[in-house]
């Protein structure tokens, strides 16, 4: 009797130690802004949704830098997703999975840390969507997986989006007290840079070991962070993930877009007071009038960008990190598939064609064809224009020639290419962009990518996503990604170029991109019409 009672006194103290564990999660933390209560995931990690890091960015704020959040009393129950910020063509997934919708009200961001005491290194997300749409609520993101397994505080932020991200106005300009303009998401992914090293350690983490991590779009945003001088001091690594260091412009570009659309909702340029007024959901439906496309970046306005990030690189003009880069082994290169007058070229007409379709000169068809011969492509011109325009010119050598920029002028740096394909439609879509995502959250089973994957072939992908996120945590962790029970990853030098290859075989390789990606350096792409 007495064994059976000690049995069961010490199911209850594991009981009761398991929730002390989790009661730690909605212990109030206090931030500079008032103090937040979490919730404990299905895992046991904390999770804290919904923590505004700025200002609303409304009104008189809209098309302005991030403002301190006047904050609150009591306590803010951090149990819910924050709105997301206001765009069109995103998929219904993400307005169901934030009860808050789309406002412009969307400066808000989400912790997930291990629930067991600890200081933890920080990785700081930044989500991608052509810096059109995108949000830090979509499910692969979440990061109380990758919190709990690898013990680190995972934060996911939102950042203003198209035009409410990039509009630029002489007028704006002039307002500025630092004469910033048409940079206010990049503005907002610093200010919550600043929100971590002020509140952080409240939440377990170091605010003196943050990871920047982003793709596509977050990738770019990842280049402009190392570049701008705003965010000097506020992280240690940096890891680019498809995305590139030539997505900004200048201001004259910037101006003319934003014309276009002050005029299409009936405002001068110069009227802020009347472009303030206009709503929110008028300016998105007017999104493709200018700011469809130009504008939608980062400007050169002398105080968050001098030049591209690329340039700013390459003049030692830039924050130094240990510095981890890649893209996918496809891309979008398989889309060109897709599209008829492409996929019907002959193969003795894969130079020809280059001229015609894509506008190049005589000698730069020439040269291409060269570079990206059709052996290599099964004597498919359309697959190698797919490779050569929907990959290599579009993310895989801005990605490549911002690792390169840095690697000349420091140490830390690393290289890979994410060629796994073993999903459903692998066969016809390969290792698309953004495939390597669900591998380092650890969320194969969560929307959009579950869709990709079930019982049959979930296994193997499973095994390299122990593999990838392993990386990324040991580069968060020490700046190297390497560790006991991986395949070496040697460092990445101009001399020594070799890619790391994340497949179902990882291994090294040496990295092909130069030639290639010195073309793309020196030839702006004309896109296919």
């Amino acid at each position: 009797m007495r064994k059976a009672v000690g049995v069961f006194g010490i199911i209850l103290i594991l009981v009761a130690c398991r929730a002390q564990a989790q009661a730690n999660c909605s212990e109030p933390v206090t931030t500079a802004s008032g103090v937040v209560r979490g919730v404990t995931e299905e895992n046991g990690s904390c999770a804290w949704k919904g923590v505004p890091y700025a200002a609303a960015p409304v009104e008189e704020l809209r098309w302005k830098a991030p403002q301190p959040h006047p904050g609150w009393s009591g306590v803010r129950e951090a149990d819910q997703f924050g709105a997301m910020c206001m765009q069109k063509g995103l998929a219904g997934l993400e307005t169901k999975t934030s009860k808050a919708g789309m406002s412009e009200d969307c400066l808000y961001l989400n912790i997930w840390r291990p629930s067991k005491p600890g200081v933890y290194p920080v990785m700081y997300w930044v989500h991608g969507g052509g810096y059109t749409i995108g949000t830090a609520v979509t499910p692969m993101y979440w990061g109380d997986r990758l919190a709990a397994e690898g013990d680190v505080v995972v934060v996911t932020i939102n950042y203003r989006l198209n035009l409410f991200g990039f509009f630029a106005s002489p007028a704006l300009r002039e307002e500025d007290p630092n004469k910033s303009v048409g940079g206010y998401a990049t503005l907002d992914q610093v200010e919550g840079l600043k929100w971590v090293s002020r509140n952080i350690h409240q939440f377990g983490g170091d605010p003196g070991n943050v990871t920047i991590f982003g793709e596509s779009a977050g990738g770019w945003s990842i280049c402009t962070l190392l570049a701008t001088p705003l965010a000097k001091g506020l992280f240690q690594r940096a890891i680019l993930q498809s995305g590139g260091c030539t997505e900004s412009e200048d201001l004259d570009k910037g101006y003319e877009a934003g014309g276009k659309l002050a005029g299409a909702v009936g405002c001068k340029l110069d009227d802020l007071d009347c472009l303030r007024k206009v709503p929110a959901k008028k300016l998105l439906g007017k999104l493709a009038s200018g700011m469809g496309g130009a504008g939608n970046k980062p400007h050169h306005d002398g105080y968050v960008l001098t030049g591209t990030p690329l340039s700013m690189i390459r003049a030692g003009n830039y924050n130094r990190a240990s510095f981890m880069a890649g893209s996918t082994r496809d891309e979008f290169g398989n889309a060109l598939k897709l599209i008829g007058k492409y996929r019907r070229v002959r193969p003795k007409d894969y130079e020809s064609a280059l001229v015609k379709n894509f506008e190049f000169k005589d000698e730069d068809a020439k040269e291409l064809a060269s570079l990206y011969p059709l052996s290599e492509f099964d004597n498919r011109p359309v697959a190698a224009y797919g490779h050569a325009m929907g990959c290599d010119a579009a993310l895989a050598c801005p990605t490549y020639q911002g690792l390169v920029a840095a690697a000349k002028q420091q140490k830390g740096t690393y290289y890979y290419r994410f060629d796994y394909d073993e999903m459903r439609l692998g066969k016809y879509m390969g290792s698309f962009h953004s495939a390597e995502i669900p591998f380092i959250f650890d969320t194969l089973d969560r929307l959009p990518y579950k869709i990709f994957y079930n019982h049959k072939n979930i296994g193997p992908a499973r095994e390299l996503s122990k593999i990838v996120q392993a990386y990324w945590l040991n580069f968060a962790k020490t700046g190297n990604p390497n560790a006991p029970g991986l395949a070496d990853w040697p460092e990445f030098s101009p001399g020594n170029q070799v890619v790391q290859i994340l497949d179902i075989q990882t291994r090294t390789e040496k990295s092909t991109f130069a030639q290639r990606c010195e073309f793309w350096d020196t030839h702006e792409l004309e896109r296919p019409h």
